[in-house]
């Protein structure tokens, strides 16, 4: 009795943990594998294959520029190594190896993609707006289709700056800098009016007919051309305003060198030119003294050119009678220029009305041996844009070798038009002068200083005829360190100098009262600075290119203002008002 209790026993108990095992959920008895989820060993090799054979094709997509292509290709090469490495340790090092060459290459693949979807088009765009930009000025077509121009291809640019990387940024930021003074300039010659747009647009056009003639050595014709061209200028500085009327007077006294020129100089030119001509074919052929006879008479006509010609052209056949008087090894004879000489007197320079600012003429280096050699300082057209603005050059008059005077010291030296008062004497063979004291021009220009072989170095001050004086340093013939520049109309400059123009911290004031203190970059407002107006208007904060460009404030009298981003000279839409202080 007590077996058979027992044993039933024991069949109740195998029969519960029977229905108990069935009674488990299939996710239980998923939870548990029996074999490891990692690849067979045996597979680690071909997916490792597999994972470089998807490297190979997103390098060659790579190599043949196919960047769209490539970026997918190899993201997926680089999700594949990192699963073969994650569960292959025999190959893992192989594995991780490649993967980061994959990831390195992706990185340039998805650059270049971004530079050829976002970069490249705006480039491609802006190039082309600011080309029909330059061909519409040069057509001399409606300023107002060139600004809609200038304005998208400025737009553009700064959209390339924005999605570019380097350094294709940086083209794109220089681009966008020059597009931003072209449409400056523009922006004159839409609000000079129609009056002084047709006026500028005739003189322009007999420039260019006088050029044809001069071209053609239709002397007389270029002349007459030349000045009729000058007083188009001359209507067209009464017309404009502003920069345009500076740039008309200049162009007026600039296109009455070219008629003087043509009329005076040509001919003498052209002559010189023969000779000098017939030297080079014949002079191998010819005893010494017929070579001689040839050259002294082609210095004299390059002579005669010098005495007749104004600006450049003085300059060029000076140096030309002096090549050849070194290559001859003798001065010219005494009595050469009666013999050979053109008898015809040259007139006086052309008179004409003097800018409102003219630039710097420099000193020749070597004034004796006539090398001319100019700088620039700036010249200030208005309140919120001071520009550089350059005059003919001026040349300094060549004295012949055999008649340079002797030095003196606490003297003076003569050499044609150029004087020289102080401690000053010639130190090389080709008429270098060096020393201390002051050099006069016929034309009323004056140097007080100091000169080192023919060139300005150290302090010195500079005054035209007009006016218009620089003081301070010097560096090489140029006006570079810190100085003062005070210009004929009254406005008047203190502060970093380079070449002639404001470039550093500098202040300049108005002779309206007005006021800029801050950075400058090549005569113009660049930089952090601060401008007041005399009415009692305020700005400070950023400048770009001589407008106010960037994060700044700006107060009225009143003491009220507003603060935010300036772009082109306007306020934009991001910013607020300043309470005025109680």
């Amino acid at each position: 009795m007590m077996k058979t209790r027992v044993f039933a026993l024991a069949v109740l108990c195998l029969s519960a943990v029977a229905s108990f095992a069935g009674a488990q959920p299939p996710e239980a008895a998923a939870a548990m594998p029996t074999e490891s989820s990692a690849p067979p060993v045996a597979e680690c090799p071909v997916l490792l294959q597999e994972a470089e054979v998807l490297l190979e094709r997103g390098l060659h997509a790579s190599a043949a520029r196919r960047w769209r292509d490539a970026v997918p290709v190899l993201r997926e090469a680089g999700s594949a190594f990192l699963k073969v490495a994650a569960g292959c340790p025999s190959v893992a090092i192989q594995a991780n190896r490649q993967g980061d060459r994959a990831t390195a290459e992706l990185k340039l693949a998805e650059s270049a993609a971004s530079h050829q979807t976002e970069c490249l088009p705006r480039l491609d765009k802006a190039l082309d707006l600011d080309l029909r930009a330059t061909a519409a000025r040069n057509d001399k077509g409606d300023p107002a289709e060139v600004e809609r121009l200038l304005g998208e291809a400025e737009g553009v640019w700064r959209d390339a700056v924005g999605v570019c990387q380097s350094p294709h940024r940086e083209k794109a930021e220089r681009s966008l800098a020059s597009t931003v003074r072209v449409r400056a300039a523009n922006a004159e010659l839409l609000s000079a009016g129609p009056a002084c747009d047709a006026a500028w647009k005739s003189a322009g056009a007999l420039v260019d007919y006088a050029r044809g003639a001069w071209k053609d050595k239709r002397w007389d014709d270029a002349a007459m051309l030349y000045d009729k061209a000058a007083m188009a200028w001359e209507g067209a500085a009464d017309k404009c305003s502003g920069t345009r009327q500076q740039q008309a007077q200049r162009k007026a006294e600039q296109t009455h060198v070219d008629a003087h020129n043509a009329e005076h100089c040509g001919p003498l030119w052209d002559a010189a030119t023969d000779q000098a001509q017939r030297l080079k074919t014949n002079g191998a052929s010819l005893t010494a003294g017929e070579r001689d006879q040839l050259s002294i008479r082609a210095e004299v006509g390059w002579r005669d050119a010098a005495a007749a010609c104004r600006g450049s052209p003085q300059t060029l056949a000076r140096t030309n009678a002096e090549a050849l008087a070194r290559e001859r090894g003798a001065p010219l004879p005494a009595q050469a220029m009666a013999m050979y000489g053109s008898k015809k007197v040259p007139p006086p320079g052309p008179v004409v009305t003097a800018p409102p600012a003219v630039a710097v003429a420099t000193v020749a280096g070597g004034a004796l041996a006539g090398a001319a050699r100019t700088a620039t300082a700036p010249v200030t057209s208005g309140p919120t844009a001071p520009k550089v603005q350059a005059d003919a050059p001026r040349s300094v008059e060549s004295t012949p070798p055999d008649a340079r005077p002797a030095p003196a010291a606490d003297g003076v030296l003569v050499a044609g038009d150029t004087t020289y008062r102080g401690a000053f004497a010639i130190v090389s063979a080709s008429g270098e002068v060096s020393g201390t004291g002051a050099v006069e021009w016929a034309n009323g220009e004056r140097f007080t200083g100091t000169l080192v072989k023919g060139r300005r170095q150290g302090k010195g001050r500079f005054s035209w005829a007009s006016g218009q004086w620089y003081e301070g340093d010097w560096v090489n013939d140029r006006a570079t360190g810190y100085g003062i520049i005070q210009f004929p109309g009254g406005n008047r400059y203190e502060g970093a100098v380079q070449d002639g123009e404001p470039v550093g911290r500098g202040t300049l004031v108005f002779a309206s009262g007005d006021r800029y203190s801050g950075e400058f970059s090549r005569g113009l407002f660049h930089g952090q600075g601060t401008y007041a107006w005399k009415n009692g208007n305020r700005y400070e904060g950023a400048w770009v290119l001589g407008k106010k460009h960037g994060l700044g404030r700006f107060f009225w009298a009143s003491g009220e203002g507003w603060e935010g981003e300036f772009r082109d000279d306007m306020k934009t839409d991001v910013g607020k008002d300043i309470a005025a202080a109680r």
